[in-house]
């Protein structure tokens, strides 16, 4: 079996256990705190490579250093996954795993790229309006992108949305070449 369906496998199995648990917040935060240790730190993911560790050694380790970020479910998640494949095998189950929470919840991701760096309280604002417009939660993400001169571009799910001034600028220059 390959890893992603070894991924795709334990993923689903994860999220219907912390699901029927009521779990989904607290599995969600531990499975993205580990991902991200695995995506950053060399130790850690030498830890989780390694095979000289038994896996209940490994379990009981992450859960002291783990601590409140940790969650017991994900822990022994280590017991599947061994060997250089490791850490892609979580970074494939953890997308999965996000895929499905936000599936569950009903949020929607939205990338924004706007020209200059938003205040707390325009990306809060900008976030209430996404939300009420969509009908859904949204998880918004903002890249800054000074070519932009103003305005900003939106990817909502698979939708392209641009109301940037430059697109302003090249439509009306396409316009003004048609008269």
């Amino acid at each position: 079996m390959t890893h992603k369906h070894n991924a795709k496998r334990l993923a689903k199995a994860i999220y219907s256990v912390s699901d029927e648990n009521n779990l989904l917040e607290s599995v969600h935060g531990a499975l993205n705190a580990m991902n991200d240790l695995v995506k950053t730190e060399s130790e850690f993911r030498a830890f989780i490579q390694s095979k000289r560790i038994k896996s209940d050694q490994k379990i009981s380790i992450l859960n002291q250093v783990m601590g409140e970020k940790g969650h017991p479910l994900v822990s022994d998640l280590l017991f599947y996954l061994k060997g250089n494949k490791a850490p892609r095998i979580l970074l494939d189950l953890t997308k999965l795993f996000n895929r499905y929470y936000k599936e569950g919840k009903n949020i929607l991701s939205v990338f924004g790229t706007v020209a200059n760096e938003m205040s707390d309280e325009e990306k809060k604002s900008l976030k209430i309006s996404l939300d009420t417009i969509l009908g859904k939660e949204t998880d918004l993400y903002i890249d800054v992108d000074e070519s932009l001169i103003g305005g900003i571009k939106l990817r909502i799910e698979n939708t392209f949305l641009d109301a940037s001034v430059q697109n302003q600028l090249q439509v009306l220059k396409g316009e003004l070449l048609q008269l």
